[in-house]
């Protein structure tokens, strides 16, 4: 079988500028793992694929695509940074709808039809039930003052987490907190707009 190469992983090493020994040790492969990868003398197994997706905060088809938009990923807006209605209208678009922003309320327009508000998913349990149950949602509360994602906590929240999926999120309460972990799960770290 031939090996390929994965092109994004350069790519995204280089525009956070970190060394090949600095992305090593960061995500926990030897220096010249990420050398082999990177001159496609070897390519990362699934394992590697997410923990370095994950690192970058893209998802796996970007990292092995051609897919990357030319600006830098670090300037896109995070999933987890998400709340109210901004949050409920990306759970829609996960969820197939082709929401749009009408008087900065996100409705779903059907030709014919006065818009429909999205549904309220981060406030509304009847609403986010289906994703809870398909995702298999876990919850862990958490203390003010803890750190989540780098970021220091100064508020009791919730860690959310998909069983299936190596992603979490927080938030300040469990809705929330589940709909972010929903989207990181199914469309990336970041918005591609």
């Amino acid at each position: 079988m031939p090996v390929t190469r994965v092109p994004n992983i350069k790519k995204l090493r280089n525009d956070r500028e970190l060394t090949q020994k600095r992305l090593a040790e960061a995500i926990g492969v030897t220096h010249r793992t990420i050398i082999r990868w990177e001159q496609g003398e070897g390519e990362p197994g699934i394992d590697d694929l997410l923990t370095l997706a994950r690192y970058f905060g893209v998802s796996i088809d970007q990292l092995v695509g051609e897919l990357l938009p030319d600006r830098d990923l670090g300037a896109l807006p995070k999933m987890s940074d998400l709340s109210g209605r901004e949050l409920d209208f990306w759970v829609a678009t996960a969820q197939g709808d082709s929401p749009e922003m009408l008087d900065g309320e996100p409705v779903i327009v059907v030709p014919g039809q006065n818009p429909r508000p999205v549904l309220a998913y981060c406030s509304n349990w009847s609403h986010a039930g289906p994703i809870l149950s398909e995702y298999d949602m876990h919850f862990t509360p958490t203390p003010s003052g803890i750190p989540f994602d780098g970021v220091l906590r100064m508020e009791k929240g919730v860690i959310a987490r998909p069983a299936a999926h190596p992603t979490a999120a927080w938030g300040r309460n469990h809705l929330e907190a589940a709909m972010r972990a929903y989207l990181i799960a199914t469309l990336g770290e970041r918005i591609m707009t």
